[in-house]
């Protein structure tokens, strides 16, 4: 993001459930590390990703970032190291997995950076054409309530949220419509937290990680 504001864009910090950048209304990125795209394609999360993006945006980008240290070679990079000791050519099967993720969304974009620099410069240069995105919009895409007048969530309160342990997503948005606020939520009962979650379980969780001391006061011998 540093990057991206000094080459002068406008960034707008929303929890997206849909891609990693919304350029304009229709053109939306999900940014890769080479690591990162890796594990994702072998996992299927990548697929996923993909399958969200071509469902809601008309030109869904997958942008591939090289460290600016590094060469900007796919074949042999650092990162598929085990995939060539395993006889996937050091990146031969991650890039075959690329290709059927192409065939199989035929409206998904591959873009090729260099480094997070040249991503912003790919950035303004895309942006340069288009219409500015509805940020309200944006942030409601790929939402399960969206269509039923669904609400921008305060994004570090959610954060907040997912630091308890096992706590689903669904989860996390009941609690934070249930709760209204942290301060509402820290006041709800565990029988309510079960109510609005429907799970016992989940609301002793809940109730814990928020009545857990902060400091711990070790006695001296």
């Amino acid at each position: 993001p540093g990057v991206l504001h000094a080459h002068g864009l406008e960034l707008v910090p929303l929890t997206l459930e849909v891609g990693d950048y919304v350029l304009s209304p229709d053109l939306v990125v999900e940014r890769k590390a080479l690591a990162d795209l890796k594990s994702s394609l072998l996992s299927g999360r990548l697929r996923a990703q993909a399958a969200a993006m071509s469902e809601h945006y008309a030109t869904p980008v997958l942008l591939i970032e090289f460290a600016a240290d590094s060469a900007f070679v796919f074949q042999g990079a650092p990162e598929f190291a085990d995939d060539a000791r395993s006889g996937g050519g050091g990146g031969a099967s991650v890039a075959a997995r690329l290709v059927l993720l192409v065939l199989q969304f035929p409206r998904l974009r591959l873009l090729w950076s260099r480094s997070p620099r040249a991503t912003a410069e790919l950035f303004a240069l895309l942006k340069a054409v288009r219409e500015e995105p509805d940020p309200v919009k944006a942030a409601l895409v790929g939402l399960p309530d969206a269509a039923e007048g669904a609400v921008l969530y305060n994004a570090a309160a959610l954060d907040l949220l997912r630091q308890v342990p096992g706590l689903a997503e669904a989860n996390v948005r009941a609690l934070a419509r249930a709760g209204g606020s942290l301060r509402g939520l820290a006041r709800m009962s565990e029988l309510d937290m079960a109510r609005a979650v429907q799970s016992t379980t989940v609301a002793k969780k809940v109730r814990r990680f928020l009545d857990a001391d902060c400091v711990s006061v070790l006695a001296r011998a």
